[in-house]
């Protein structure tokens, strides 16, 4: 009787082995892919132009070079059994579909063009990466690319006393707006925690991973980016509370520690413009012209957030078109005691609803819900086969960075930037590997931890 229940013990205790049956696409098509992440990401060509003085074409080779891949490994029909790319292509089409009755057309059919060509690192990571070893590889690129940021900052950031009244940045391009340079760092921090997280300690990944959680955050209170701090102290949280009890004491001291060093190395201006998150009265702002430079941006995004709700219920279905909200909003004042601010809506889901309408907001963050419970699954996973903990590590990652760009896109107008394609690629070809990985061991659905199985066994 003994060895029978013996048995049926080892049998439910035993785990199967990592074995991946992913189907792999071709080397050629990953690696060209992942070099379209570094280029975009890191904002290459813009680089270049700062340090050679003329442009090179550097993303659009390795565009074209991955759309190639795509299309010839097959990725193309492949990426279309994800929900979050059949979304995103879904909030497409119907972008295409406000087009005609936008109030300026040909400005609607220029921002598409801009919507096309941020598209292009969903469809290139969604078709290209394939398995989780690929994931793995093309999320340590994006932390690379982190780190490659933060170096450059050594060397182009500047604190620019005339137009941001101190905040740091590049001194030109895309990553010159404060706030923008915060968003990119914040999105691809979590994958420097995927390093530490995963390779041995002290090797070279690992390291790159360590200094990087040391610098950016330095960075995102230097650029005096509310929208970032904020975003940073939720991704903080979040991560805190999904630690072990034993590393929450040093993970917290560690922040402390962290807090005062990027305290003592930001600019005064920066500091000056966080203490406007907690004053309410207008005429506490007017005590240097840093906070009354954040007063009244604060005063602006909130008039933004008020008319671009308005809009939205003046043109719910198909919005004033795509990147039309500045057009659309001074058409609306014509004829009244109001102004036209020529300013956009600085928050990414209004920017949506008031441009394209509640169907493209409502596929939009159908597409972010999908990405968060791709997250959650491969979590779940996790828990279910200890061995399988690199799946488990890639989901936290992911789910900080999709929150990482929620966050911002609240004080930012980034619906057409390819930050969140770029994000959903990643969550898509994870969502492919992971459902293939559940499917070699037999899992149809999101497996439950079998925690009453070995007592059963034991009566």
């Amino acid at each position: 009787m003994i060895r029978p229940r013996l048995q049926q013990l080892a049998i439910a205790t035993v785990r199967p082995t990592v074995v991946s049956r992913t189907p792999v696409t071709p080397r050629p098509a990953l690696y060209v892919a992942i070099v379209y992440i570094f280029i975009t990401y890191t904002r290459l060509p813009e680089i270049v132009l700062i340090l050679v003085g003329h442009s090179v074409r550097l993303a659009l080779v390795a565009g074209i070079l991955a759309l190639l891949a795509v299309v010839l490994s097959g990725g193309l029909f492949r990426m279309l059994s994800s929900k979050v790319v059949l979304t995103l292509l879904l909030f497409t089409g119907w972008l295409c579909v406000c087009v005609p009755f936008s109030v300026w057309r040909g400005g609607s059919a220029g921002q598409m063009i801009f919507w096309s060509i941020s598209l292009i690192s969903l469809i290139l990571v969604a078709g290209c990466v394939d398995g989780i070893e690929q994931c793995r590889k093309a999320m340590y690129v994006m932390a690379v690319s982190v780190l490659f940021l933060e170096l450059l900052s050594f060397a182009l950031g500047v604190s620019n006393a005339v137009r941001d009244l101190g905040r740091f940045s590049l001194v030109s391009g895309t990553l010159a707006n404060p706030n923008d340079f915060a968003t990119l760092l914040l999105i691809g921090l979590p994958f420097c925690l995927l390093l530490v997280r995963t390779r041995p300690r002290f090797s070279v990944l690992w390291t790159i991973g360590a200094v990087t959680l040391l610098l950016v955050p330095i960075t995102v209170v230097r650029t005096g980016s509310r929208g970032g701090l904020l975003a940073f102290a939720i991704m903080f949280a979040l991560y805190f509370a999904s630690v072990p009890l034993l590393e929450k004491v040093p993970l917290g001291a560690a922040a402390v520690m962290l807090a005062v060093v990027a305290a003592l190395f930001s600019n005064s201006n920066a500091l000056e413009r966080y203490k406007t998150i907690f004053v309410s009265s207008d005429a506490q702002y007017q005590e240097n012209s840093v906070e009354a430079s954040a007063a009244l941006s604060t005063a602006t995004r909130k008039e933004m957030f008020r008319r671009s709700i308005v809009m939205t219920f003046q043109h719910p279905i198909l919005g004033v078109g795509p990147g039309m909200f500045t057009v659309g909003d001074a058409k609306d004042v014509e004829g009244t005691n109001r102004k036209a601010l020529w300013r956009e809506t600085h928050n990414t889901f209004t920017e949506i609803s008031a441009e394209a309408g509640l169907p493209a907001l409502f596929l939009y963050l159908a597409a972010l819900f999908f990405c968060f419970q791709t997250a959650r699954h491969g979590r779940k996973f996790a828990a279910q086969y200890p061995e399988m903990r690199l799946v488990g590590n890639m989901a936290i990652c992911l789910r900080l960075s999709t929150v990482a760009f929620c966050i911002t896109g609240m004080f930012a107008s980034n619906a057409y930037h390819f930050y969140f394609p770029l994000v959903a690629g990643l969550c898509a070809a994870f969502e492919r590997a992971l459902k293939v990985e559940m499917l070699a061991r037999g899992t149809r659905a999101i497996p439950q931890p079998q925690i009453t199985l070995h007592s059963a066994t034991l009566r």
